[in-house]
């Protein structure tokens, strides 16, 4: 099963980095602010996360949120890579997340999926003063509303992740345009 999803997860790079690479640049352009915003977001979000001793925390627990993580990396993060022509960090799906290492996670703040960078446990919120939370939660709902923004736009870029996603697209392009957008 690891080796199918790690072969699955393969294909799925390659594929999406040659259907971007195809895309005009009309839709490089729609898409390349996006995900300036995303990352800047995600960053700042990191931010409060570390103010609140999140880092700590998570190593006591020993990343216990994290044990879902196998189908949370989605179009976005993915295109956050090959946007910079940029590999992304070989996943271990034997983990009970496959972009989490020794040392934590394997993806940068700015590159994370939704899930991941925008979920803070009870100990964690109760470690941020009440602006801090206003704050973080403004940032989330911002964050949700750009992803969501691509989601629209195309069929690949649904918030459930690459692996789950590719099955139901059942060959059609990640770029594939929902009419709806």
């Amino acid at each position: 099963m690891y080796r199918q999803r790690q072969q699955l997860w393969d294909q799925i790079v390659t594929e999406v980095t040659e259907q971007y690479r195809a895309l005009g640049p009309d839709e490089k352009n729609w898409l390349q602010p996006r995900l300036l915003d995303i990352a800047a977001l995600q960053r700042q979000l990191n931010c409060l996360f570390v103010t609140a001793a999140g880092e700590q925390h998570c190593a006591q627990c020993a990343g216990d949120c994290c044990s879902a993580g196998h189908n949370h990396m989605t179009l976005v993060n993915l295109l956050q890579y090959v946007n910079r022509q940029e590999q992304p960090p070989v996943p271990n799906f034997s983990c009970c997340c496959p972009f989490i290492g020794d040392l934590g996670c394997l993806l940068p703040a700015a590159r994370r999926p939704y899930n991941c960078i925008s979920f803070i446990c009870d100990t964690i919120e109760s470690s941020l003063d009440a602006e801090q939370a206003k704050e973080f939660y403004r940032l989330e709902a911002r964050l949700r509303q750009l992803y969501l923004a691509v989601a629209r736009r195309y069929q690949g870029a649904a918030m459930t992740g690459l692996l789950l996603q590719y099955r139901r697209l059942q060959g059609r392009s990640f770029f594939h345009r929902n009419r709806c957008e």
